[in-house]
């Protein structure tokens, strides 16, 4: 299999475990606070992902330079962009936040393009600007209806902000140490200690929590589902350029919206607006990987 073929089908696996990431942080709102989600989650992956980049270790591995850029990804991302993730989630929906936050490939496509000379070609970019009308049409007003608040719609924006920054990085890491696992770990050990130490800092009703009990069984899954998704998204950014990889990754509203759709219907109102923008964001993606196939 050729790497475009790997960088492909690791994005669309990403996109598919991220659609169901998003469906169970739905449904464990009320379990904890999004930071304590996170931290839950990480701390049920990280012995996982430890062990098993002590298990593969190499000696080209201990790179100063690529694990100062991991660990800097893993301070915005998952400190800042998971922790968004998730209360975007709770604000605002699965149907609304997670399609918000495919603008992610157009602000991942500028900085590929800026800081590693990346060139998309015309249908790239006319896929990433179909995700993009897809989002305008998720956030006009026709499109929210429903039970949300638009005090918080500027949150998955924040979320967006932290992964291209982190996305860059990622890749910039990888292109020193080709590990997923190592640029994995290296990033959830850093989020884990900048939530630890800055969490104390944030609102009573926002600080890490974690506690016992069935949350941390229902989190503790939902941390390793998150896991795996960012691992098949390192694993296509070693693959494929950034332009590629981001757009084929924001097809995860698709999955989470037939999700949502199916079981939270109670809470969740999937509008025409909200499936005409999804489905803008899906066929942006379907013309990305029809061009680099």
């Amino acid at each position: 299999m050729t790497d475009t073929w790997l960088a492909v089908v690791y994005s669309l696996a990403s996109a598919i475990t991220m659609g169901l990431f998003s469906f169970l942080v739905r449904r464990a709102e009320n379990r904890a606070n999004a930071v304590t989600g996170v931290l839950i989650g990480l701390a049920v992956s990280l012995p996982f992902m430890a062990g098993a980049t002590l298990h593969l270790w190499q000696p080209g591995w201990w790179n100063v330079k690529a694990l100062v850029l991991f660990a800097a990804a893993g301070a915005i991302n998952p400190a800042v962009g998971r922790v968004f993730l998730f209360l975007s989630i709770h604000r605002l929906g699965v149907a609304r936040a997670v399609p918000l936050i495919s603008a992610l490939p157009l602000a991942t496509a500028g900085l590929g393009i800026a800081f590693l000379g990346e060139r998309p070609g015309p249908i790239v970019a006319a896929g990433t600007l179909l995700v993009a009308a897809g989002c305008m049409g998720i956030t006009s007003r026709k499109g929210m209806e429903g039970g949300w608040d638009r005090r918080f719609v500027w949150m998955p924006f924040v979320s967006v902000a932290a992964f291209s920054v982190a996305h860059l990085w990622q890749k910039m890491g990888l292109a020193l140490v080709p590990s997923p696992i190592l640029g994995l770990t290296a990033m959830s050990l850093s989020g884990a200690a900048c939530l630890l130490l800055f969490g104390g800092l944030l609102p009573r009703a926002h600080r890490p929590a974690l506690g016992r009990g069935a949350a941390w069984i229902y989190l503790g899954l939902t941390g390793l589902l998150n896991t795996l998704s960012i691992l098949f998204h390192f694993s296509a950014l070693r693959y494929g350029d950034l332009t590629v990889v981001a757009p084929l990754s924001s097809t995860a509203p698709f999955f989470s919206l037939l999700l949502g759709w199916a079981f939270l219907r109670e809470s969740e109102r999937v509008t025409l607006w909200v499936v005409a923008g999804t489905t803008l964001v899906v066929l942006g993606g379907a013309l990305i990987t029809w061009r680099v196939l």
